[in-house]
């Protein structure tokens, strides 16, 4: 499995945390873990990201990076045709998991996509959905409520658990999910 990170101040922070999330990645996987690079797509490197794989044979894309990066890598094709992609990102825009998803869907049909459990949180007065990463402590990094969920169930073996702690996004439309934004604005 691939995972990867946002290589700013806000995920990565700094060396210590960057390490702490390879040793959490062994943990969850229960295999052997690359040491971190940067990402390379088709020949490209992109310093904006660090990435490293777990030899556990799954071929999926776990990417803790903010929404708009997230969106970027979901539009390459060597993420898109893994078996799914998890987003461990504030969503933001009530639509946009699923605009992420029927861009994927257009590459390979039966990816799926994940993503990290919101939480409501307030800033300057206005109430959004976020990871709220947290928990600096346990890890040696801060981190969301599903990868906490994560660790708990990693027993159950990796897709159980990522399908356990983190939200699938589905490709259909139900009613109501158009209606507003998660502020309560009329679309």
């Amino acid at each position: 499995m691939r995972w990867i990170i946002g290589n700013d101040k806000d995920i990565a922070v700094d060396s210590k945390q960057v390490g702490a999330r390879r040793e959490y990645i062994q943990l969850v996987t229960d295999a052997e873990v690359s040491a971190w690079d940067f990402l390379q797509i088709n020949g490209q490197v992109f310093k904006e990201y660090l990435c490293c794989t777990s030899d556990d044979g799954i071929d999926g894309t776990l990417i803790t990076a903010h929404i708009w990066d997230v969106e970027k890598l979901c539009s390459f094709r060597k993420i898109c045709v893994g078996k799914f992609v998890v987003a461990n990102t504030c969503i933001l825009r009530r639509m946009l998991g699923k605009e992420i998803l029927f861009k994927m869907m257009s590459i390979n049909r039966e990816v799926e996509l994940y993503f990290a459990k919101q939480e409501l949180s307030v800033d300057n007065g206005n109430f959004w959905h976020s990871t709220t990463l947290n928990n600096v402590g346990q890890f040696g990094f801060p981190t969301s409520l599903s990868e906490r969920k994560l660790y708990m169930n990693r027993r159950k073996g990796l897709v159980e658990a990522i399908q356990i702690s983190f939200d699938r996004v589905s490709p259909l439309i139900i009613p109501g999910e158009l209606g507003s934004d998660y502020y309560g604005r009329h679309s």
